[in-house]
């Protein structure tokens, strides 16, 4: 791989981290942090965990491949790490579990509270500010890969459904410190996530709750009430009378009753 280091980040985020046992790469460009990750851990077998972020992404991706806008201004990273509780019983715990980790990491760092849209993406006045997208890549070992708007200037010109978390671009050493308080809020989530001990806290930033939402399943559509979480993160509805359980898809309209 021939992607240039960003030295001054890489170095402050190692720094903020030190404590932690997690190879750390920043770059100032690559095509997907995700794939750079992948390589990396076919590459080491995952001896510890591994961090890759950059400045900006050519080819981000998130949800069924979708592109992802990745533009200077954001925060582009992938954290590879074992997770030894991770069965396909909770992976919806993880993926909610890493939304709430965000969340808290922006309202410690910046004052502001976001929404959440289950599964994981996070909003601001409605406007998707951060996706996050989990892969497995070997057993109880996973990606996660996580996207969020700080200042791009034009997002919204580019997509009107998006919008940025921050109204100026932030300094270094701010970047820095959200990069990392992030990951230690993840850290010190990770051994526990399947208790699912934050999903009180999570469903209160879920404006869907109660609203009739239309979930796409493959190509299936479902249209519902939206009631609340099970204990395994998984989205509850209220259709025509009979509880639904999803434990997967996507939220594509939320209609206010």
């Amino acid at each position: 791989m021939n992607n240039k280091i960003n030295i001054i980040k890489e170095q402050k985020i190692k720094h903020l981290l030190v404590d932690l046992p997690i190879k750390i790469y920043w770059y100032q460009q690559v095509g997907s942090t995700n794939m750079v990750a992948q390589k990396l851990y076919q590459q080491t077998k995952l001896s510890q965990s591994l961090l890759v972020g950059s400045d900006c992404q050519t080819a981000g991706y998130g949800k069924r491949q979708r592109h992802f806008i990745s533009n200077t201004g954001g925060v582009y990273l992938s954290l590879v790490t074992h997770v030894p509780q991770l069965t396909s019983q909770n992976q919806g715990l993880l993926t909610t579990g890493i939304a709430w980790c965000l969340h808290k990491t922006i309202r410690q760092q910046f004052g502001i509270s976001t929404d959440i849209k289950w599964v994981n993406d996070l909003l601001l006045y409605g406007r998707k500010i951060a996706g996050i997208l989990t892969e497995q890549v070997a057993a109880q070992t996973v990606i996660i890969g996580i996207g969020c708007n700080l200042f791009q200037p034009n997002l919204e010109q580019q997509l009107a459904s998006s919008t940025n978390l921050l109204s100026s671009t932030p300094t270094n050493e701010q970047f820095c410190h959200f990069v990392a308080g992030l990951i230690k809020q993840i850290w010190t989530f990770l051994p526990n996530f399947a208790q699912g001990q934050f999903l009180p806290e999570y469903q209160k930033y879920l404006p869907m709750l109660g609203q009739q939402v239309t979930v796409q399943l493959g190509k299936k559509v479902i249209t519902g009430t939206a009631l609340k979480l099970d204990s395994q993160a998984n989205l509850i509805l209220n259709c025509n009378g009979h509880a639904l359980t999803i434990n997967s898809g996507e939220v594509i309209k939320i209609r206010s009753n």
